[in-house]
């Protein structure tokens, strides 16, 4: 097996077994992310931001928060370390040119696979948010997204700024 196909199962088995551990989907997929050295040279302490991201942002059931932690790391990694270093006369469309494909495709892969990316639309299937049931399917979609935010961790800058975009707000291709 591949040092890749080795880390995404590492990763993906990390967060499962925070998640079984008392993690919340955000933290299980940060967390896995951190302890597999994925985030290498970021402050592990970062991680009490994702808290809040949990069922879809603190019960609300909006974005995904093992998806919202899947974006959070690439933009630990990848993200803007000073805007501000940027000319002010083209920091707004270098992120559309150079960041946000990386999300857009993030976003797109994560919604093939799961449906969705609102929690309130992967977890309604199931009757009670208490379930076996629905905690199972967390459980799996938890691990596959840790896989998947480990493999767009593995993506550089520089590839990730020649990446198609999929469908999106401004109509960029």
């Amino acid at each position: 097996m591949s040092v890749e196909k080795n880390m995404s199962k590492l990763v993906s088995d990390y967060a499962i077994e925070n998640f079984r551990h008392g993690l919340n989907c955000a933290e299980s997929v940060y967390h896995a992310l951190l302890r597999a050295g994925a985030l290498e040279g970021i402050d592990p302490s970062t991680a009490s931001m994702v808290l809040g991201f949990g069922g879809g942002v603190g019960l609300s059931g909006c974005i995904c928060g093992a998806l919202s932690a899947a974006i959070i790391a690439n933009g630990a990694k990848y993200g803007r370390k000073d805007p501000y270093a940027v000319p002010e006369e083209v920091r707004g469309s270098e992120i559309t040119a150079r960041y946000y494909r990386r999300y857009n495709n993030l976003i797109h892969d994560f919604t093939e696979v799961y449906g969705s990316p609102l929690c309130k639309e992967i977890c309604g299937k199931y009757e009670d948010w208490n379930s076996k049931e629905r905690k199972v399917g967390c459980l799996k979609m938890i691990g596959g997204t840790a896989a998947l935010a480990y493999r767009y961790l593995q993506i550089s800058q520089e590839a990730s700024e020649s990446m198609p975009y999929q469908e999106n707000l401004a109509g960029k291709e």
